[in-house]
């Protein structure tokens, strides 16, 4: 690890930045013990400067908003996020929508298993969020029309990193 004082001198960044992968590497072989109580201090402050972990909420800097075009009846991905890490949605509107068509906003894992988070339409937008939506690289959000359209169905969705 390197040292970055506040005038400047010491080694300037990290040598190296660790993946969620290395990060959870090292987490997942220290017990819970009184004797690793400053190993687990240390991990999670790297964590947390990393940006692997977060113990205070969302991640600074890393809320999105997405504008997705081109929705048909087809499930469409709309954020899946890296391995390991867990996002939250924040928001989601329809921007336009064909004829009487609904929108369908999903969870999707990689089998094509569904879990359909909330449907709305015009008269219903945006989509209310009543329970924060957690989402993940195994389980990410996906969108899609209730009826067959042309594809001008567009969608603008906002989420932010948790960890």
């Amino acid at each position: 690890m390197s040292t970055r004082y506040q005038d400047g001198t010491g080694d300037a960044e990290f040598t190296k930045q660790i993946t969620q992968a290395e990060y959870d590497r090292v987490v997942n072989q220290i017990y819970l013990s009184e004797e690793n109580v400053e190993l687990l201090e240390a991990v999670k402050l790297l964590g947390e400067v990393t940006n692997r972990r977060s113990s205070s909420g969302p991640i600074a800097g890393t809320q999105y908003v997405y504008d997705i075009t081109g929705i048909t009846n087809s499930n469409e991905d709309v954020h899946r996020p890296g391995e390991g890490e867990v996002w939250q949605l924040v928001a989601a509107s329809i921007i336009t929508l064909d004829g009487a068509s609904t929108m369908i906003l999903n969870l999707v894992d990689s089998a094509g298993n569904l879990v359909q988070i909330d449907t709305f339409n015009a008269t219903s937008n945006p989509m209310e969020l009543n329970e924060p939506i957690y989402y993940t690289n195994e389980a990410w959000l996906s969108c899609r029309t209730s009826n067959a359209s042309s594809g001008n169905a567009r969608l603008a969705v906002s989420g932010i990193r948790i960890r």
